[in-house]
C-alpha cells in the first residue's frame, strides 16, 4: 500500500533532511544521478506522478488535513525536491517534528527557514522557546525580540520574553509582555499563572491572588497556580482554604505535608509541625517525606528559618521540548 510506503519512506526522509542543509536532496558532486539510493530518486520511485512544487505541496496539504502526518511529511520533503527554499514546506515539516516529539529535527529546521529568512515569525519564536526552555536565555531573547518585532501578534513569544524578564527581576518589563500575550489570549491559565507571579514579585500580593484565581476559574486543576494561591493563603494563615486548594490535585496526606513544609521554610514553626504531623497521622506508613520534615523542623529554633522562603513556582512558558523547572514545595 502507499501509505504503508509513505510511512517508511518518511523516516528516511528524515534521515537525509538532518545531514543536509536548506536544500536536503541536492545531488552532491561525483553523485551518481542514476544511482537508486540518490533521495531524488527514492522520492520519484514511490509517486512519480507528482511533477511540480505545486503539486506536491497540495497533497501535503490535503494528507494533512486528513490527519496524516507521515505522509504529509513525505509530500512536503518532496515538494524541497522542486524548491528547497519553499518556507511553508520547511514550516510545516517542523511543525509536525515538534508535535511528534522530535525537537531536534525541528530546531535544525528553524535554523534552515532563518538561514533563508532570518526575520521569519515562525522561525523566530520555536527557536526563541527552545532555546529559552533549553536554558540559553540570551540567544532565546534575540530570537523572540525578533518575532515581536516582525509581528506583534506572537502570544508565544511575549509570554516567553516575560519569562527572561522575571528570571532577570525585571517584573515591570515581565508584566508588560504578559499582558501583551495576555491580551490575545485572555483564557490561558499559563499566561495568568505567570502574569500573578510578575505581581507577586513586585510585591503586589493582591494582583498576584487576582490572576492566580483567573487561571484556576479557566483551569481549576492548573497545578502551578494552585501551588502559587495555596503559598498566599499559607501566608496569609488561611490554612483551610490552602488545604482546599491542594486537595483538587493530591491526596490529603501530601497536602497536609505541603503545608508544613512551606510554613517550616516560612518559619511558621507551630504549624509547620501541625501539619507535618496531621500528613504523618493521614498516612503513617507510606509517607516517608512528611516525617524527613518533621526531623528538619525539630533541628530548628523558634527564630531560625531555612535559608529562603517559598516563592510562587516559577513561570513557564509553551516550549514543547523541555518544561520549565520549577521547585515544589514538597521535598
Amino acid at each position: 500500500m502507499l501509505s504503508q510506503k509513505l510511512n517508511i519512506l518518511a523516516l528516511s526522509c528524515i534521515a537525509a533532511l538532518i545531514v543536509s542543509a536548506c536544500n536536503p536532496y541536492a545531488v552532491k558532486p561525483g553523485q551518481d544521478k542514476n544511482n537508486l539510493n540518490n533521495p531524488d530518486n527514492i522520492l520519484n520511485l514511490l509517486d512519480p506522478d507528482v511533477k511540480t512544487e505545486e503539486q506536491a505541496f497540495a497533497k501535503a496539504e490535503a494528507a494533512l488535513s486528513e490527519g496524516q502526518s507521515e505522509n504529509a511529511l513525505f509530500y512536503y520533503i518532496k515538494t524541497l525536491q522542486f524548491n528547497n527554499k519553499n518556507i511553508q514546506a520547511l514550516e510545516h515539516i517542523a511543525a509536525i517534528h515538534s508535535r511528534n516529539k522530535h525537537p531536534e529535527l525541528a530546531l535544525k529546521i528553524y535554523q534552515d527557514i532563518l538561514a533563508i529568512d532570518s526575520k521569519n515569525l515562525f522561525a523566530n519564536e520555536n527557536l526563541g522557546l527552545y532555546l529559552l526552555a533549553n536554558g540559553q536565555i540570551g540567544k532565546a531573547k534575540e530570537h523572540l525580540t525578533a518575532a515581536v518585532t516582525k509581528s506583534n501578534s506572537s502570544w508565544k513569544a511575549h509570554n516567553g520574553l516575560g519569562v527572561i524578564a522575571d528570571l532577570a527581576n525585571n517584573s515591570s518589563e515581565a508584566i508588560a509582555h504578559y499582558q501583551a500575550a495576555l491580551a490575545m489570549q485572555p483564557t490561558d491559565p499559563m499566561i495568568l499563572n505567570n502574569l500573578g507571579y510578575s505581581y507577586y514579585l513586585s510585591g503586589d500580593k493582591t494582583k498576584a491572588k487576582f490572576y492566580f484565581n483567573q487561571a484556576l476559574n479557566f483551569d481549576n486543576r492548573y497545578d502551578r497556580a494552585i501551588h502559587n494561591l495555596a503559598l498566599l493563603e499559607i501566608q496569609n494563615g488561611n490554612f483551610s482554604t490552602a488545604v482546599a486548594l491542594f486537595n483538587r490535585i493530591m491526596p490529603a496526606y501530601e497536602s497536609y505535608n505541603n503545608i508544613g513544609y512551606i510554613c517550616m521554610l516560612n518559619g511558621q514553626h507551630d504549624m509547620a509541625d501541625e501539619y507535618l504531623n496531621r500528613a504523618i497521622n493521614e498516612s503513617p506508613v507510606y509517607f516517608p517525606k512528611a516525617q524527613e520534615n518533621l526531623k528538619t523542623l525539630s533541628t530548628l529554633t523558634p527564630r531560625h528559618t531555612l535559608p529562603r522562603q517559598m516563592l510562587p513556582f516559577e513561570p513557564e512558558s509553551d516550549a514543547p521540548s523541555t518544561p520549565a523547572q520549577a521547585k515544589r514545595p514538597a521535598t
